[in-house]
């Protein structure tokens, strides 16, 4: 699976997945310290919260610590694009 990150030009950030997710994410939590995300799904006996492997790049990282939301979006063969916004939790000192 690959997901990609980008921010949208009205300041909205964007994660975009090239395969279907688990289950509907309800929240995307952000570890300041690590610059990772960590996607939770509507699914509480799931225990299938996936942490992404891979840094934001300080690029990015400042346009996820203003945002209070994050569009989560699938776009993948045979199937009708997916995409809905939820809350992105900032964990984490902020300096």
């Amino acid at each position: 699976m690959n997901i990609e990150l980008g921010v949208l030009h009205d300041g909205s950030v964007m994660m975009v997945s090239d395969q279907p997710l688990p289950d509907m994410v309800c929240r995307v939590e952000y570890y300041r310290d690590q610059k990772l995300f960590m996607l939770v799904y509507d699914d509480d006996d799931s225990n299938d919260d996936d942490l992404m492997h891979y840094e934001i790049p300080d690029y990015l990282a400042d346009p996820v610590e203003k945002s209070p939301n994050i569009i989560v979006y699938s776009l993948f063969p045979d199937h009708e694009p997916i995409g809905y916004k939820v809350p992105l939790i900032q964990v984490g000192d902020m300096y």
